[in-house]
């Protein structure tokens, strides 16, 4: 199929996509997100207009679905066969109605609900989703299975003999760890999003965004080992995960399944199920230095506001919020010898710029798009002007305000009360045994 049947792909698009070896519609479902940030900015488009014509594509793969058809059902929430196996044929159907309705250009005609039945039942298929009840089919073990290689690169025991990285100690004078913890004002961040699972247990649980970050985290251990993270330097190692976690994780804008509910991911999460929205990335990458040898106070996760598009169109008024991991660099040239710098994963992400080398975080980091900072925190601190509470994700969309995200604390005290590693392995081509 050619680049120019998907809906909004114009013939220069496709010549430019064609010079950057995309030249079918199957060679867009391949790329990364990181790698669809990189060629967006040298064709000239959106990120989000390029991760579209991706989702596009991937819907394509249903037979019968055509460009059309998929720009409808990416128009009511679908951005992936994974995610439209999983959604319910009648609600689709309605949904489609109503495009039609406000949107009768969009779609001349609405796809019958048996036709949306078949389609989500091959959509399971190609996204290998089990059928109710059915258990997830494993592999029979071999008869005489052989011993492990007993190496930290080829073994990952059930119970894990580890020893945490040492940290990376350095004596900065005044601008040590007291500088830097005390700067700020202090105070309680609850994050009231997350809930039991299940149609009878729809209990809120506030968490307090610090327990988001843990040190000494076996799996954390084992990616960081597996995968040679930890490097020589602080600044290495952080530029070696910013790097790791811009490749490895699929942004998420909304929820596979409408009926589980969207909240933030603990790093253990992120890691297994491989996607997150940029919060989960900015905890995971957190979370990462700060088991990687970093000391806790040299490493932060921010809510900010940002700009809503720096780089096609820059504005001091469309703002909108977004969360990152900031981490504090050693910068020779500077007076402090410390310097804040921007890890971000999925906004406007820069892994492939020496930490040296990075714009300051308080000069307003790449375009200088990172605007005012709600709040930070840490695994031991959490900074803010005053206590809030957070109720919701903080980048649903980028139009997302302070006050859709934060509010006064007050109001919830009065109720606060080895095959998983293998598979990250797998998707990686590191070999195990």
């Amino acid at each position: 199929m050619k680049l120019t049947e998907i809906i909004g792909l114009e013939e220069k698009h496709a010549r430019l996509l064609e010079k950057a070896g995309i030249k079918e519609v199957n060679d867009l479902l391949t790329l990364s997100y990181y790698q669809i940030k990189q060629l967006a900015r040298s064709i000239g488009v959106a990120v989000k207009t390029l991760d579209t014509w991706q989702e596009h594509a991937d819907l394509m793969r249903i037979d019968g679905v055509t460009p059309k058809i998929a720009n409808a059902l990416n128009l009511i929430g679908m951005d992936s066969v994974k995610e439209f196996a999983y959604r319910n044929a009648k609600n689709a159907v309605e949904k489609l109605k109503q495009l039609k309705k406000h949107n009768p250009n969009v779609l001349t005609k609405v796809p019958t609900l048996k036709t949306i039945e078949n389609w989500i039942e091959e959509a399971k298929k190609l996204a290998d989703v089990p059928k109710r009840g059915e258990k997830v089919k494993k592999k029979p073990a071999p008869k005489k299975p052989q011993p492990p290689r007993e190496t930290p690169d080829s073994t990952i025991p059930i119970i894990p003999n580890y020893k945490p990285f040492e940290q990376f100690e350095k004596d900065y004078g005044k601008y040590g760890p007291d500088y830097w913890n005390d700067k700020w004002d202090t105070a309680p961040i609850i994050y009231t999003g997350r809930a039991l699972r299940g149609e009878f247990y729809k209990k809120q649980i506030d968490v307090d965004v610090k327990a988001f970050i843990k040190k000494n985290d076996a799996i954390l251990w084992h990616v960081l080992t597996q995968l040679n993270l930890r490097k020589d330097t602080p600044n290495d190692t952080a530029l070696s995960i910013q790097n790791f976690v811009c490749n490895f994780l699929k942004y998420k804008y909304d929820d596979i399944a409408s009926e589980c509910p969207e909240f933030w991911l603990f790093p253990f999460e992120s890691v297994q199920s491989e996607i997150g929205d940029c919060e989960d990335g900015a905890i995971l990458i957190a979370s990462l230095l700060i088991n990687a040898g970093i000391p806790s106070w040299r490493v932060k996760v921010c809510a900010a506001q940002v700009m809503a598009d720096p780089i096609f169109a820059p504005s001091d008024t469309e703002l909108g919020g977004h969360a990152y991991c900031i981490y504090l660099a050693d910068r020779p040239d500077s007076e402090r010898k410390l310097e804040w710098v921007i890890l971000d994963w999925c906004y406007l992400q820069d892994p492939e710029v020496l930490i040296t080398e990075k714009p300051l975080a308080r000069n307003g980091g790449t375009e200088g798009a990172y605007r005012e900072i709600w709040f930070t925190f840490n695994d031991l601190y959490s900074w803010a002007q005053s206590s809030f509470e957070v109720g919701s994700r903080i980048s649903k969309n980028r139009t997302t305000q302070k006050d859709e995200v934060l509010a006064p604390l007050e109001d919830i005290l009065k109720s606060l009360a080895s095959e998983t590693i293998k598979k990250i392995f797998e998707k990686l081509n590191i070999d195990i045994e």
